[in-house]
């Protein structure tokens, strides 16, 4: 993923919703949600085999972003993805990320939790990794640290959020068009106000939208959960970006599992 935003505690009738854009390049090969094994359902990165966003019937989640970086990672690390995958199964899911060894991924952004609280693990290759516990509230979390600037989806995405919160329905599901529709903001900075980058100035721009289409590089797939103690309220997604893909329930996948 590469857009996160998380929702603890303030959607009636669903203690956590998680609705989340993966932006990825377009060649390569993934499948949509699929049993993982255990309990487990998850999107297939078909090349590592591992997963952006993986969710366990009993209601805890796993997900991933990347973490900006200007040099390209060293080669033979291992895909973040299975990292994703193995701590959604874990049974220990904080033990699982205070024993990882950051220095084996390119660095990433991990967030995972349930229901009863979310956390979030800053994990570096350069060998740190901190880890944060997230309070009630609205958090949007890109390619950086929660808060970091250089991002105005996230904060885009958070604005669109808090509006539709304030409306006359905001419990749930009623939430999940506004939701969808704040995930296929097409919306860009003017190429002025684009944050320093090292990409070249039109792809960098594109960048600063919540659903992205770029020439090589886009949004390939959304998710929308819904979680409540023990149980999966909702799970969502849509095989492609959300402004012209359709949200397909995925319960029964989670069942089969």
């Amino acid at each position: 993923m590469c857009t996160i935003a998380l929702l603890i505690e303030v959607v009636a009738s669903a203690p956590l919703v998680v609705a989340a854009n993966r932006d990825e390049l377009y060649a390569r090969p993934t499948r949509p949600p699929e049993p993982l094994g255990g309990a487990l359902v998850g999107g297939v990165d078909a090349l590592s085999g591992g997963t952006w966003l993986a969710v366990h019937r009993t209601g805890r989640f796993a997900a991933v972003t990347n973490q900006r970086a200007l040099a390209t990672p060293p080669l033979g690390l291992r895909s973040r993805g299975l990292a994703v995958k193995e701590l959604a199964a874990a049974a220990d899911p904080d033990a699982y990320v205070a024993a990882l060894d950051p220095t084996r991924y390119a660095s990433m952004n991990l967030v995972w939790g349930d229901a009863g609280g979310v956390s979030i693990a800053y994990a570096r290759q350069e060998g740190t990794l901190e880890i944060v516990k997230l309070a009630p509230g609205i958090h949007v979390l890109c390619n950086d640290a929660l808060g970091a600037a250089g991002f105005p989806r996230g904060e885009r995405l958070h604005a669109a959020i808090e509006r539709a919160l304030g409306g006359v329905d905001a419990g749930w599901p009623a939430l999940v068009p506004q939701l969808q529709r704040a995930l296929a903001d097409h919306t860009r900075v003017p190429l002025e106000r684009v944050p320093p980058s090292h990409l070249e100035p039109g792809l960098a721009r594109e960048l600063t939208a919540t659903c992205i289409h770029s020439a090589h590089y886009g949004t390939r797939s959304a998710t929308i959960l819904a979680l409540g103690p023990g149980r999966v309220i909702d799970y969502l997604h849509a095989d492609g970006p959300p402004c012209t893909a359709q949200l397909v329930d995925q319960r029964a996948v989670l069942e089969a599992a």
